[in-house]
This record gives C-alpha cells, sequence and structure tokens, in this order.
C-alpha cells in the first residue's frame, strides 16, 4: 500500500484554431462548462464569468489564431467573439443584429441569439481540436 503519493488530476489539451479574422482587434475565446451560462452570454461584457472554465483575450491581426488549454475530460462549448472597436463587449444594430464577428464550436449556427448548448457541445476526452471559422 502507497501512501502519501498525490492523486494526479486528469487533464487533456483542447487547441482552439480561430480561423477568417477580418480586421485587427480583441479576441475573446471563452470556454464553457455549463450550457445555462453559454446560452445566457450575449457579449455584454468580456472576461471571466459564472460557467466559463478557460479562455483567452487577446489583441490579433486578420489572419487565424491557434490556443491551447489543459482542460480537465467533459463537455464543453466554446463562444468567440471579435471585439474590433475594443469596447469589451459583442457590438448589435438596432434589431440585435452583430455588427462584429462571432463564432462557436461545431460551428454551430446562431439565431437569434447563440445556439444551443448541445448544438456547440463536444466532448473533450484526449486531445481535442476546435477549429471555428468567425
Amino acid at each position: 500500500m502507497l501512501i502519501g503519493l498525490p492523486l494526479s488530476a486528469s487533464a487533456d489539451n483542447l487547441t482552439v484554431s480561430v480561423n477568417n479574422i477580418k480586421k485587427a482587434g480583441e479576441i475573446h475565446v471563452a470556454v464553457y462548462d455549463n450550457a445555462e451560462a453559454f446560452e445566457a452570454d450575449r457579449g455584454e461584457k468580456g472576461g471571466a464569468a459564472p460557467g466559463i472554465t478557460e479562455g483567452t483575450i487577446a489583441m490579433v491581426e486578420p489572419g487565424s489564431v491557434t490556443y491551447v488549454y489543459e482542460l480537465p475530460p467533459g463537455t464543453y462549448a466554446i463562444g468567440i467573439f471579435h471585439d474590433v472597436n475594443l469596447n469589451n463587449k459583442m457590438d448589435n444594430n438596432f434589431f440585435g443584429v452583430p455588427k462584429e464577428q462571432y463564432g462557436f464550436s461545431n460551428n454551430a449556427t446562431a439565431l437569434f441569439g447563440p445556439p444551443d448548448f448541445e448544438d456547440a457541445a463536444f466532448l473533450l476526452n484526449g486531445s481535442t481540436a476546435q477549429s471555428i471559422d468567425l
């Protein structure tokens, strides 16, 4: 019997590629482990929030970027918006249609708000990659 050895937490790599960035600006990547938080987030404010387990806010140039996260195995969904004017939120027109680029894992389609968690959800079990087109 071994006593005093620490238990290692299992973690897997999630590689997120964000493609088709049209202008320089700030990319907001959020990895959610919670359906309610994912479906309620409208990009009103960037940064950490309940239900977001990992993420990145970084300046980007036109083209593509890739981020790698180490997370425990589980079910996740990703939401991204590209803040071109650096006001820390997703800008919408008068009708609520986004004026800035956005995307979701599985390239799930957004109609009148974010897609359902189930449409964007994926299983992280071993190294996993998501390629998201804005």
